[in-house]
Parts: C-alpha cells; sequence; structure tokens
C-alpha cells in the first residue's frame, strides 16, 4: 500500500487497491456513488446498468475490506 502522501485523488480512483488512507478511501467511494447516480439519470435504468452498480459496489466493499487490513497496521 502507497504512503498517504504519494499520489492523489484521480490515482486513487484509478487504482485497483486501496487508497493510503480510509478517509480518501471512502471519498473514493462516494465519488463513485455519484458518478453511477450521475450514469443511472442520463441512461434511465436499465438491466446492464443495474448489474454494473452490483459489480461495482462488490469491487469497492472489496477494496475497503483489504484496505482495512493495511490501514489498521499504520
Amino acid at each position: 500500500m502507497k504512503q498517504p502522501d504519494e499520489g492523489n485523488l484521480f490515482t486513487d480512483l484509478m487504482e485497483f487497491g486501496p487508497a493510503p488512507t480510509m478517509a480518501r478511501e471512502v471519498v473514493v467511494i462516494v465519488i463513485s456513488i455519484a458518478l453511477f447516480g450521475v450514469v443511472f439519470a442520463l441512461v434511465g435504468p436499465t438491466v446492464l446498468l443495474f448489474v454494473a452498480a452490483a459489480v461495482a459496489a462488490v469491487f469497492l466493499g472489496v477494496r475497503f475490506a483489504i484496505g482495512l487490513r493495511g490501514w489498521s497496521r499504520s
């Protein structure tokens, strides 16, 4: 895991692994939810969008869980 002073919000959003701090990871989750809300408003309710949202939710949850292990050691 990176050090908290490495990277920025953009790199936190684009990486597969968790952000260096819990606060930055929560910001990533909130921004991801907002982006899905915008896409949902533009596209409308479709099965593909619900599947993508479910996959993203699982991914963000796993990312957060992996981060909890690293954040507790710091």
